[in-house]
């Protein structure tokens, strides 16, 4: 079998094939070249042999195209022997010599991704495209060892990605491998005793300080207002906020139910619904404010549908805020975490109003330490041990 040659020019013409043939049906191809105006590409060609109605032999010029900016050299050879491979033997050999690639495309996400949300498989394909295939795509199963994944972790710790993504990505190769020593591709796991190497530490989302809440409220009006305020005084997510409907504030408080996803509804983090109290000035502002419009959602869009988180219509409510507050770190977030860290009350019911899976997380993630709670502590301390004031000039 002749090898593949990797060209970044066209082969020559008139021709782009190399003539002779392997065997009856396809033959060997000459190159995967560079082509294309508008993309960079990668194409590998190739002439395929077969018989007619009548019987005769004939032949067609076939070519399979990857784009550089999605595939490496390397990547782009692979994926054409594998193409060559499923044209001589009648498709792909399921063993470990199949690249983690080809795994990737044709078992493990097919078969996974029927289980995952939208966030999860949004967020694992972008974990396979920027930091697995890169470095382990084009390798067969069989020849991934623990050093490759050490080394991809150290690297990745070492340009200074947080620790939160680089477990992420250790913990899809894991995933991927164990699919595949579960279907007998491999005969272990190399990624089974590796740990996450030390990472830059993830940025902890801050609470507002009561200064900061003021002026929040102070300095916005209308629509933006009535936000802050259900975000501050409920630990809402900002997707949960764009779901409100007029049929979630009940007289006993705020349903939260679902949450927006691609301008849709959709269920919320943990699937569960939740009632959260809300204070009377609240209730009677948001009542006010619904008299103001006729549609369904609390915070519609000007044509009554249902905000996106990533649009610019939405960041703008933040840019607004953080300019007239005067508060440049601002964030929907971090008006979550102030709810939980303000919240003077059993941190079971903090849990709770967030829909936590436990007060322990609660307590790590974001209930934050406050000065002002810390020293009306101590004073309480002091004042219920009553402690004798020492006596100046006694012996």
């Amino acid at each position: 079998m002749r090898d593949v040659i990797i060209r970044t020019q066209p082969p020559p013409s008139p021709s782009l094939e190399t003539e002779g043939k392997e065997n009856a049906q396809t033959e060997i191809p000459a190159a995967v070249g560079f082509t294309g105006k508008r993309e960079a590409l990668w194409r590998g060609e190739y002439r395929e042999y077969y018989l007619d109605a009548d019987g005769k032999e004939q032949s067609r010029h076939k070519s399979k195209p990857w784009s550089r900016a999605n595939y490496t050299k390397a990547e782009a050879q692979a994926g054409f022997d594998a193409l060559l491979l499923e044209q001589q033997q009648g498709g792909p050999k399921r063993d470990g010599s199949m690249t983690l690639r080809a795994f990737w495309e044709q078992v493990y996400y097919p078969v996974r991704s029927r289980k995952w949300a939208f966030n999860s498989r949004k967020q694992v394909s972008y974990l396979w495209k920027r930091h697995i295939k890169p470095a382990l795509g084009g390798k067969a199963l069989n020849q991934i060892v623990k050093s490759d994944i050490d080394l991809h972790l150290v690297k990745l710790s070492d340009a200074g990605t947080g620790s939160d993504l680089v477990s992420g990505v250790l913990k899809w190769i894991h995933s991927m491998l164990e699919e595949a020593l579960d279907n007998d591709f491999i005969g272990k796991n190399p990624a089974r005793k590796i740990q996450v190497p030390v990472c830059k530490p993830k940025p902890e989302a801050r609470s507002l300080m009561e200064t900061e809440i003021r002026a929040l409220w102070e300095k916005t009006d209308g629509r933006d207002y009535l936000i802050w305020r259900v975000l501050v005084l409920t630990g809402a997510r900002i997707g949960e906020l764009f779901a409100l409907t007029r049929s979630d504030l009940l007289p006993n408080g705020l349903v939260i139910d679902e949450s927006a996803l691609q301008g849709r509804p959709s269920t919320t983090k943990n699937k569960k619904p939740r009632l959260v109290p809300i204070p009377a000035a609240l209730r009677a502002e948001l009542e006010d404010w619904l008299a103001s419009h006729n549609y369904a959602l609390m915070f519609p869009t000007a044509t009554g549908r249902m905000h996106r988180r990533s649009s610019e219509r939405v960041q703008q409510i933040v840019d607004r805020a953080r300019t007239a507050a005067k508060i440049p770190d601002l964030t929907f977030r971090m008006c979550r975490t102030t709810f939980a860290t303000m919240f003077d009350g059993d941190i079971r019911d903090v849990q709770e109003i967030l829909g936590h899976h436990s007060a322990a997380f609660t307590l790590q993630i974001y209930r934050k330490p406050m000065t002002t709670r810390q020293q009306q502590a101590v004073d309480a301390m002091e004042s219920r041990l009553k402690v004798v004031p020492i006596k100046k000039g006694a012996a």
